[in-house]
């Protein structure tokens, strides 16, 4: 028997996804937001805030991230028991691409955080496989 590599090509968390699309959301003080449209908003406070997406939904979206995983495995064969030896490799070029940003668009700071990064690719990791057939 001989053993067959095999690679999985991911692109985050969805495979062959952009993921969701971006947004902005601003939360805009209700005075702000009164001043603007002559009215609070519906079922506003006047010292609360308003959720709004500067963005079109569906138009923006991040980067591609691609993340290469490899399995080499071999099966092994002793009489009527079997062995199977694995080693799994996630990430394997170690590659640190963000794929969370916040999207939060802070209206005090104007938006100085806006789209920094919040998370990215888990590192590279090894798993062992071995499990016993008889």
């Amino acid at each position: 028997m001989r053993s067959v590599p095999t690679a999985v090509l991911q692109t985050g968390s969805v495979s062959a996804s952009n993921g969701s699309s971006r947004v902005a959301n601003i939360n805009v003080p209700n005075t702000v937001v009164q001043q603007t449209l002559g009215r609070l908003p519906a079922n506003g406070l006047p010292t609360g805030s308003t959720s709004v997406n500067m963005l079109v939904p569906g138009v923006l979206y991040g980067g591609r991230v691609t993340q290469v995983d490899m399995r080499f495995a071999k099966i092994l064969r002793f009489g009527k028991a079997k062995t199977d030896i694995g080693v799994d490799l996630y990430n394997a070029f170690n590659t640190s691409d963000a794929n969370i940003f916040v999207q939060a668009y802070d209206y005090a700071t104007n938006g100085a955080t806006y789209m920094h990064p919040s998370s990215i690719v888990s590192p590279r990791f090894v798993r062992i496989n071995v499990r016993f057939d008889f």
